[in-house]
């Protein structure tokens, strides 16, 4: 049943009264969108994504080589220069991604009006992409997908609004999708997908040559912006940059998912949570598909693009569910073709109109109870805190790079693979070598420094001291008489300070000799014991750290996360 407007009487309002309905929900869902990017937890690839930004003064491509593509760190260069400290950061880039995520909704109303849907239908489709939980959930991380996904949608869109398929428009869409590949190498499959529903259009009109000259045209357009990426990062000598931005993420695609097992489950997951929208969008699909050679060109290259796409997509060997956002936009284009299918069964069209509905009111209700269940309050907390304690210049260690604004011992990414590395090589593992060559002053603990601790044990135990919860300092607790070891992981100047971070008096015996503090401490191993107190200290590198301590224990900062 299509929605189109009426002509006089009740069925002009009919129409208006629709119109108003979904430009209002749409209009909420876009606000419970800022609010989740505002307040949701961040998951761990967020932090290392948004921060790779700053290595761009600091070796990148020099010292640093990624073994993936950096264009997502290019946008989210801006979050590091509109914000001031390490928590504005975070919530500009969070801001920033959602700001392009109404880019990518505008681009797929866009498509759908290409695609000779009206101004209902169209914002119908936006509303019915805006319940899938998933894209609510996950288009505003701080990470490259929704950069690839903006990309591919506006690729798309070049080509549906073409008036014909030459050479400039599929240049142009050429390096649009290019620019995607340069946010993400997994938006090869924008690419392939592209490239399919341009060449297959073509095979099915029986112009074999026209679909060779339009893949030719693709590429052309797709090499442009690659090409200008290996000038940039590798200047006179782009070969090594190409090799790297080729052949990087081959042995990370080559890996594969096994290592964390039981990945699969997102897929089920998605699909139980959203399963009338899935019902809706893959019928819609397959109607279409069925009729495919009455397709007109638009609709036939991107029901093609949006069928390779999906099933490229649910079958990735790591299908996390921010992966399913590089679909969901496409599929949702043919989200009302079951309705039109049915509209002359009034009963079957009912029971498809009240599904949908339900399903809709629904989403809502799951948004807020994902807002109150998932606020980042505590990783913003220590956040905050570990900045406040940590010098510009001074350097911290997490394996998670939670402070994009503070530099790091490594750019050691503690994922399954490296965690799972670091116990099999032991002493000859990176993680080992950070604390044992180059140790940082500061750690923010989360479950993944639990998952390593059998291995850096010896060169943490005895070194650093939890001042907060998740965070340890290089130093020790002491109390009066008491004598404690302490391997000094960091040269420099040591003061006594209290349980709430202000400076205290008092002498430590150290190997024999009795210091008042400040002292000079080398690294090595120390025997301690403090006299002359009236409690429990804490033996810090000398700074300033009054209210900056909070008592309690470690709290798993991303249990859950993918829930």
């Amino acid at each position: 049943m299509k929605i189109e407007a009426g002509r006089s009487g009740n069925d002009e309002a009919l129409p208006r009264i629709a119109t108003a309905f979904i430009n209002t929900a749409v209009a909420i869902k876009i606000v419970i969108l800022f609010v989740l990017a505002y307040n949701s937890r961040f998951v761990m690839d967020e932090f290392v994504q948004l921060g790779w930004a700053k290595y761009f003064s600091s070796g990148l491509f020099v010292t640093i080589w990624h073994a993936k593509a950096v264009g997502y760190a290019v946008f989210y260069e801006i979050a590091h220069l509109i914000g001031w400290d390490a928590t504005s950061i975070l919530l500009a880039g969070r801001m920033q991604t959602a700001l392009l995520a109404c880019g990518t909704i505008a681009s797929v109303y866009a498509c759908a009006r290409a695609l000779g849907e009206n101004h209902v239908r169209a914002m119908a489709i936006v509303l019915i992409l805006l319940c899938f939980s998933n894209f609510m959930e996950r288009v505003f991380r701080t990470i490259a997908e929704p950069l690839a996904v903006f990309f591919a949608v506006a690729a798309l869109l070049v080509i549906l609004r073409a008036r014909a398929l030459t050479g400039p428009q599929l240049v142009i869409a050429g390096v649009i999708s290019g620019l995607a590949f340069l946010a993400t190498q997994k938006s090869v499959y924008f690419n392939v997908a592209l490239g399919l529903g341009l060449v297959a259009d073509a095979s099915l009109n029986r112009r074999y040559a026209t679909g060779a000259v339009r893949g030719a045209w693709l590429v052309l357009g797709w090499t442009v912006p690659i090409i200008a990426y290996c000038f940039i990062f590798g200047g006179s000598d782009p070969v090594p940059i190409a090799k790297n931005l080729v052949f990087g993420p081959v042995e990370v695609a080559t890996r594969g998912g096994g290592e964390y097992g039981g990945l699969r489950r997102f897929v089920l997951q998605t699909l139980l949570r959203n399963y009338v929208l899935y019902v809706l969008c893959f019928a819609g699909m397959a109607l279409s598909l069925m009729q495919i050679t009455k397709l007109d060109e638009r609709r036939r290259v991107a029901l093609i693009f949006t069928v390779v796409i999906t099933v490229l997509v649910f079958a990735h060997d790591q299908p996390w569910p921010y992966v399913f956002i590089m679909a969901l936009p496409f599929m949702s284009l043919w989200s009302l073709t079951l309705l039109d299918g049915i509209a002359t069964h009034a009963r079957y069209l009912r029971l498809a109109w009240v599904a949908l509905i339900t399903s809709m009111a629904i989403s809502y209700v799951s948004n807020v109870i994902y807002l109150r269940t998932d606020n980042n309050a505590a990783q913003l907390e220590l956040v905050a805190r570990a900045e406040s304690l940590l010098a510009p210049d001074e350097r911290y260690f997490d394996g998670i790079g939670m402070l994009p604004n503070r530099q790091e011992p490594t750019i050691l990414w503690l994922d399954r693979h490296s965690i799972f590395a670091t116990l099999r090589e032991g002493r000859n593992s990176e993680a080992y070598n950070v604390f044992s060559k180059s140790p940082p002053k500061m750690i923010l603990w989360s479950y993944r420094m639990d998952n390593i601790y059998p291995v850096v044990a010896p060169l943490i135990a005895n070194s650093y001291v939890s001042v907060a919860p998740n965070l340890r300092i290089a130093g020790c607790r002491l109390n009066p008489g008491e004598k404690k070891f302490f391997d000094v992981p960091i040269a420099g100047s040591y003061a006594l300070y209290s349980a709430t971070g202000t400076p205290l008096q008092g002498s430590v015996e150290i190997d024999g000799a009795v210091l008042h503090p400040p002292f000079h401490l080398e690294t090595g191993s120390r025997t301690l014991t403090l006299q002359a107190s009236s409690g429990e200290a804490l033996l810090l590198p000398t700074g300033s750290y009054a209210g900056h301590f909070k008592a309690g224990s470690d709290i798993d900062l991303f249990a859950n996360i993918y829930d």
